[in-house]
């Protein structure tokens, strides 16, 4: 089997798996949601009834094994940790911030590695936005946001360069992140050459010529 395809037919398979295993359980659960291999799951019930469950899902197939870490206060999925904040004594909502492994250690791109100017300031941005949708809490947020900081600091980064790229990431605008933007798709034409930083501004050469280039 090409082992492109070989994640989709496993997703296809689980799903028929869970599916068949959720719809025989006389025990009804809140809530199901995997990606690949991870589950997370919420439940009204107590965690013999929920142990109960997954004995009967491991027995349902003979190569098919769930493990379970049951909380009632906080749980990690893939890389966020799902807990009972502030807001669920009163509002019932669960709040989440950024997990990271305890084998994680921030190795991130030194600055003086060779990669244009712009590839630095949009994986800053991307890194932020990612700990500005993954955090539900201000508190945690700006938390996670001054660690990133530190630790790019520590690879070299200046100040100036992550002041500036890290002003345009606000908790204010966590709503605004969250939501699918509708992207335009444009067709362009692509002119690709190897990065060097002795090499001069191509970009501004090319378009200074543009009206020569285009006839």
């Amino acid at each position: 089997m090409d082992t492109k395809i070989a994640v989709s037919f496993a997703n296809i398979f689980m799903a028929v798996v869970e599916t068949e295993i959720i719809n025989c359980s006389h025990l009804k659960l809140l809530t199901w949601k995997r990606y690949i291999n991870d589950v997370f799951s919420l439940w009204n019930i107590n965690k013999e009834e929920i142990n109960t469950f997954i004995e009967l899902a491991n027995s349902y197939h003979p190569t098919i094994k769930f493990t379970a870490e049951i909380s009632d206060t906080e749980i990690t999925f893939l890389d966020t940790c799902v807990y009972k904040g502030k807001r669920f004594k009163k509002e019932s909502i669960l709040d989440m911030r950024m997990h990271f492994k305890p084998t994680e250690t921030f190795q991130y791109t030194h600055f003086t590695s060779c990669h244009p100017p712009g590839i630095r300031k949009g994986f800053i941005k991307g890194k932020a936005l990612k700990l500005l949708r993954t955090n539900s809490s201000k508190a945690t947020f700006e938390e996670n946001i001054t660690q990133f900081k530190h630790r790019l600091h520590d690879r070299g980064y200046p100040d100036n360069l992550l002041e500036n790229t890290l002003s345009e990431i606000k908790f204010s605008k966590r709503m605004s992140a969250l939501q699918n933007k509708q992207k335009t798709c444009k067709r362009i034409l692509l002119f690709v050459t190897e990065y060097h930083p002795s090499v001069p501004n191509l970009k501004n050469i090319l378009m200074s010529k543009w009206h020569l280039i285009q006839n």
